[in-house]
């Protein structure tokens, strides 16, 4: 379909894909076929040999069983593979960050008219049922990095559920309710672009088959296309093209990840009360009158040009990030009019699919996985402790995800705190949100519950859920019964998918939509009595310890993580581990254990026993008297490892008791001989940025004492190398180990050299301290210094793409030039790696300049030119897969580019054919013109010829000359194409 304005040529038209309506007065009248997957019965009562998980004791009772009709009963043990367990075997990684995946951004002027729209339309909006679903997108929502890592770890993309220690949990259709407001009942979400019959006919009556807002959504749409000049239309343009109040909120501040104690004071978010509406000004009515829209249909197109907004950026986003897509028109005008819809079934498949996209993925991060993560936040806020919520709301609104709403909300968790906290979820806490009764109830689905029945009762039954968005067909299995301690139901072996599916027809999906949301089957339900056990049997507890993945099952996953650049291996591997004195045990008092806050109360022992460091030791130092270190070197035989044992003395100053313990603790700590190290310096650009994992990773193999972000603050942020000038009491060969490994400055150079240099500048390490001297202390810290300014540098490096390197070459300088001013350490080795570097920068970039003055069909020879030239510059290996990939990617763009030029060449034709077919038509009109001047001109003729000088000839003919004047005048103005 084009969209433009009728009668003038001249305007650019706006082509868009049209798909056949699964809704609506054109749709298809498909004949549905008898489901048979409705049973009569959704439950299971026997007695059953029950597991309780928190006490550790098997009883007999009778079991309530939530069934499935889409699994066949299979009790033979599976085995479940999770991204986690690929990344511990190699197979995938993580990159530097995680993508936003759909997360919201700030839109200027967005609240202000969502703010506008909730006081103007609270009535239309709550016929829809999506009064506080539309309220919901009133707020930003922060998250922490490490959790969302960590919870696509544990997503089985095969069960569609999270795998923690205790079974299955997972995002219910119920929880879509509660959490974000959806509702799963209402008619089918069709989000294609109408076709023009559909757009301007009528029935029979002579109603329009469309709401008239949706023609001039499409008509705004093209306005706005034609006046941005590029292939789209944004969302902050439509924003700006429909509301013209002035904007009163800012853009919130940049998401900084670190420890808080609890929520912040100040937010820049709305306050969430909405106020009267204000008048319309004249700049906000001269839209309405530029689209020649009614005055009795400006609130309904106002609301649906707002609601068009609101499903492409907070309900349904998709990979086209921040655009409007006038496939949304059609739904939005039909909810303007207080129309419901089943939004919270293709919600949810689109969240199943893009987890799914994410944790098949072997490079997670690099995923266009696209789906609305916000509400998967809200879960997290329910289901773990995860952020600061507050005691009560002083706006009502049921969308449970609100209290979650705002700035710095999120609690900071490393990677590890993460992982241990989703599988702290003990039995008790899954049925949080499940409906309580205080007795058992058995209803039946007759069609005529409540609202909340209605979705409960879709909630409790396996279906496939459903998407279709244009071409865009998605079906994702939904498995309540994986779940079920969710909904109070005792937990069994779910058995195995009878049939696979992943997409199909327009008829299969709205077949399987109906499916899904059917009522009135008069089915009957059990609803359990309230309970907090959370049982499963016994046979299924056996059924997961041997189904489940190891991934899943180990309490500290991240310890066998490799770093996305690979773990040290061999003598290189620093230990700490912390033993406590003998002293110590005897002067203990009783309550000296500090005490931390754990993840979740419920918490097991059995975590804290697999744990290697045991307790987080808190060393306070009193300014006044500073704590004697005693080091006592110990070569044990047979072992080329040096041991140090290192005594130290802790004594709180604290006045609360909490901390008040004075005991010695004994910390062996093995270092390795420098002169064994093997030091990888290769890939100096390889997956550079991917700090964070590794920081925390190396933090734990360390018990914690060198990235914990009680001291040393968040290791998410863009300086996480700070981390490494940050570290204490290690000696200075390890500060210089760490400093080299860790940084992202692996440039090429000859290893033993590189070896014997550093030993050289850091020196023998003393064998003991006995007394205070300040000339160790000054050089102790000259070297950290040092160390900080090639760790600041090596990161600015590795952050800034080639063509911006140059720059940086002078300011090096500058830090080499301080460098040289210490007199502790041999720097030439790093002046030298950094010189090779900029030389080898140097060529990369004069390669580059070059090729991109050739043709497309020489690039491949000039490549190979290219590396060969930078390998006799001594690049190393992955230098020069970096180069291969940047070129590989300006073909890639040249592709794309020729692609584009092919599509606007066919639009082109299109167009030139209409322009023939209007050029015919033309002709044609231009031929009749012709004849009927030479008819004239012989009637005229004739009229001469025939020689009467009446006045009435005399009149007649002079009224034929003015109309051949006219038409020869008409000819003459008359403009081919």
């Amino acid at each position: 379909m084009s969209i433009g304005y009728e009668g003038d040529e001249s305007v650019t038209q706006v082509d868009v894909l049209v798909y056949d309506p699964a809704i609506g007065a054109l749709s298809p009248r498909w004949r549905l076929s008898d489901d048979s997957s409705h049973p009569e019965e959704w439950y299971s009562e026997s007695t059953k040999e029950l597991f309780d998980q928190e006490k550790s004791v098997t009883i007999s009772a009778t079991a309530l069983l939530l069934r499935s009709s889409l699994h066949r009963k299979d009790n033979s043990s599976e085995h479940f593979l999770l991204l986690g367990d690929r990344i511990v075997n190699g197979d995938a990684k993580w990159g530097s960050s995680t993508p936003q995946f759909g997360e919201i951004s700030f839109i200027g002027g967005y609240w202000e008219w969502l703010e506008d729209v909730l006081a103007r339309n609270k009535g239309t909006l709550t016929d829809a049922k999506i009064y506080d679903a539309v309220f919901a997108s009133l707020f930003t929502y922060d998250r922490n990095t490490n959790l969302i890592r960590s919870f696509c770890e544990h997503w089985c993309p095969s069960t569609n559920s999270l795998h923690v220690p205790i079974g299955e949990v997972s995002i219910s259709l119920w929880d879509m309710r509660l959490i974000g407001g959806l509702s799963a009942d209402g008619i089918f979400y069709d989000e294609v672009v109408p076709s023009a019959r559909e757009l301007n006919g009528s029935d029979k009556r002579g109603a329009p088959l469309l709401p008239s807002s949706c023609k001039y959504l499409f008509l705004a749409y093209h306005q706005i296309y034609c006046a941005s000049g590029t292939s789209n239309v944004t969302t902050r343009e439509w924003v700006k093209f429909w509301f013209k109040a002035p904007s009163r909120y800012k853009e919130p501040p940049h998401r900084v990840q670190k420890k808080r104690s609890g929520e912040p004071r100040t937010s820049n978010n709305p306050t969430g009360f909405i106020s009267a509406p204000n008048p319309r000004s004249r700049d906000g009515e001269k839209v309405f009158d530029d689209l020649g829209i009614e005055k009795n249909m400006r609130e309904e197109t106002n609301l649906a040009a707002f609601l068009s907004c609101w499903l492409c950026v907070f309900v349904l986003p998709n990979k086209e990030v921040g655009q409007i897509r006038p496939s949304v028109f059609k739904v939005a005008s039909m909810m303007a009019r207080g129309e419901r819809f089943s939004l919270a079934v293709p919600v949810l498949a689109s969240i199943y699919h893009g987890l799914r996209e994410i944790t098949s993925s072997p490079s997670p991060s690099k995923c266009d996985a696209t789906f609305p993560i916000h509400y998967l936040y809200g879960w997290l806020g329910q289901y773990y402790d995860s952020y600061f919520l507050p005691s009560s709301l002083k706006f009502k609104c049921s969308a449970l995800m609100v209290r979650l709403a705002g700035e710095k909300k999120a609690k900071h968790f490393t990677a590890q705190e993460a992982c241990d906290l989703l599988k702290s979820i003990s039995p008790s806490d899954l049925s949080v949100l499940a409906l309580n009764k205080p007795k058992q109830l058995t209803i039946s689905d007759n069609g005529v519950q409540s609202d909340s029945w209605s979705n409960y009762l879709i909630s409790l039954r396996s279906s496939f859920l459903t998407l279709r968005r244009g071409g865009e067909r998605i079906i994702e299995p939904y498995s309540p019964h994986r779940f079920a301690r969710q909904f109070q139901y005792c937990q069994d072996i779910p058995g195995k998918l009878k049939e696979e599916l992943s997409t199909g027809s327009l008829e299969k999906i709205f077949q399987l939509w109906k499916s899904c949301t059917r009522l009135g089957t008069n089915a009957e339900f059990t609803i359990p009595l309230q309970t907090s056990k959370g049982l499963a049997t016994k046979q299924y507890v056996e059924w997961w310890n041997q189904s489940s993945s190891q991934f899943c099952k180990d309490k500290l996953p991240s310890a066998k993580m490799s770093s996305p650049r690979g773990a040290p291996k061999g003598n290189h591997i620093i230990t700490i581990r912390s033993v406590k004195s003998k002293v110590a045990k005897d002067i203990t008092p009783p309550h000296s254990k500090p005490r931390e806050k754990e993840p979740r109360k419920a918490a097991t022992q059995e975590g804290k026993k697999d744990t290697t460091v045991k307790e987080k030791a808190h060393l306070v130092i009193p300014a006044s008297k500073p704590k004697p270190i005693t080091i006592k070197p110990s070569r044990p035989k047979g072992e080329s490892k040096k041991r140090i044992d290192i005594a130290i003395s802790e004594e709180s100053s604290s006045d609360k008791g909490e901390r008040h313990w004075k005991r010695l603790k004994k910390a062996e700590v093995t270092v390795s001989d420098l002169q064994n190290l093997n030091f990888d310096l290769e890939g100096v650009l390889d997956d550079l940025p991917d700090t964070s994992n590794h920081l925390e990773v190396l933090g734990e193999r360390l018990g914690n004492q060198f990235a914990s972000d009680d001291s040393l603050g968040s290791v998410d942020g863009p300086n996480s190398f700070d981390l490494l000038s940050k570290q204490k009491a290690i000696a200075d060969e390890t500060s210089c180990q760490v400093a080299i490994e860790e940084a992202p400055s692996k440039f090429a150079m000859p290893m033993k050299e590189l070896r014997q240099s550093l030993a050289k500048s850091s020196g023998p390490a003393p064998s003991m301290v006995t007394v205070f001297r300040g000339e160790d202390v000054i050089s102790e810290c000259q070297r950290a210094y040092v160390s900080t300014l090639w760790t600041k540098l090596a990161y600015k490096i590795g952050k800034q793409s080639f063509d911006r390197l140059n720059p940086i070459e002078d300011e090096a300088k500058k830090l080499f030039e301080e460098m040289r001013k210490v007199d502790a350490m041999d720097i030439s080795p790093l002046e030298r790696i950094i010189e090779s570097f900029f030389k080898n920068i140097r060529a990369y970039n004069s390669a580059r300049s070059a090729s991109t003055e050739v043709h497309k069909d020489t690039c491949a020879s000039q490549l190979a030119d290219a590396s060969q030239r930078l390998s006799h510059a001594e690049l190393n290996e992955s230098e020069q897969v970096k180069i291969t990939q940047l070129h590989q990617c300006e073909f890639e763009t040249l592709e794309a580019k020729e692609a584009q030029l092919k599509k606007e060449l066919e639009s082109i034709s299109i167009k030139r054919k209409e322009m023939e077919k209007l050029l015919l038509i033309d002709e044609e009109k231009l031929s009749k013109l012709r004849v009927d001047v030479s008819s004239l001109k012989d009637e005229i003729s004739t009229i001469e010829n025939a020689a009467t000088q009446s006045d009435e000839d005399t009149q007649k003919l002079e009224k034929m000359k003015t109309y051949i004047e006219a038409s020869q005048k008409e000819l003459a103005d008359f403009k081919l194409f």
